[in-house]
């Protein structure tokens, strides 16, 4: 999940980063005004066995963050949402998920997105995607 992640945001030329929740918070560039930014937490790989013990894929687990620099005087929720949440969800959060489709033998057991607003110290807005993925090996 890291490669394909960090592969992703390279190529739309997003900030990456890898790290604990607590580390995240550090974080402290440059302000990128309606950029995206993820935030993947760490990975949780799990290995998928047959009856045989034979490994024929690996389960991954876990959190991204993907947020933009918001304003922190912006007074109401929908303001936020409108100008913030939204294209996030109607456009990079499918473009990741095509990305990762892309794959061969990519199965989603689990696709959640949640709002979220003023993330870390830096005003954020935007999403946590909670996954589930199988990919074969």
């Amino acid at each position: 999940m890291y490669n394909i992640l960090k592969t992703i945001c390279t190529t739309k030329s997003f900030p990456f980063v890898y790290a604990r929740r607590d580390f995240q918070n550090l974080y402290d560039e440059v302000e990128q005004k309606n950029v995206p930014h993820l935030f993947l937490d760490p990975v949780i790989i799990e290995d998928v066995v047959n009856d045989m013990n034979v490994i024929e894929g690996k389960i991954y687990s876990g959190e991204f963050m993907l947020l933009v620099s918001s304003d922190i005087d912006e007074e109401s929720y929908d303001e936020r949402y409108q100008n913030h949440i939204k294209p996030l969800v109607d456009s990079e959060v499918e473009a990741i998920k095509e990305e990762i489709r892309c794959g061969q033998g990519v199965k989603f057991n689990l696709w959640r997105t949640i709002e979220v607003i003023n993330v870390f110290d830096y005003n954020f807005d935007g999403l946590i995607v909670s996954y589930n993925i199988t990919i074969e090996e």
